[in-house]
């Protein structure tokens, strides 16, 4: 079953979270916010990048910059992207799930080398 409701974004994301805050490393990272409060704006954010009910709530803000202020490491993008992508995996599979792991792998990396966690940008396309 692929992920095709706003639901379904909203029961991998609670399950990303909850295994974030199982993890002694992450734990501290995620722990202090309000993720009830917080848990609408990532919800709006992945159904707009996965046009999934986008237009009934279409998304504001950055996502970068919030993330600039957690003091986040590599590591803890490694297990961001774990969490959630066996968060999809475990339970979702097609379009829309292949769409979401590629394009928070994209984020991923975007945001690590934007906030300096990667030095190399032989990745980016047309550098040489």
């Amino acid at each position: 079953m692929d992920i095709l409701l706003k639901s379904d974004i909203e029961f991998i994301v609670r399950e990303q979270y909850r295994k974030l805050l199982e993890d002694g490393f992450t734990a501290p990272v995620f722990s202090h916010l309000n993720l009830e409060e917080h848990f609408p704006k990532i919800f709006t954010f992945w159904s707009f990048v996965l046009d999934i009910d986008a237009g009934n709530n279409p998304y504001r803000g950055s996502a970068f910059e919030p993330h600039t202020k957690l003091g986040l490491t590599a590591e803890h993008f490694t297990r961001w992207l774990k969490y959630l992508h066996a968060s999809i995996l475990d339970n979702y599979s097609g379009e829309n799930a292949n769409k979401w792991i590629a394009k928070s792998n994209e984020l991923g990396m975007m945001f690590q080398y934007k906030m300096g966690l990667i030095n190399d940008d032989s990745f980016l396309i047309g550098k040489k």
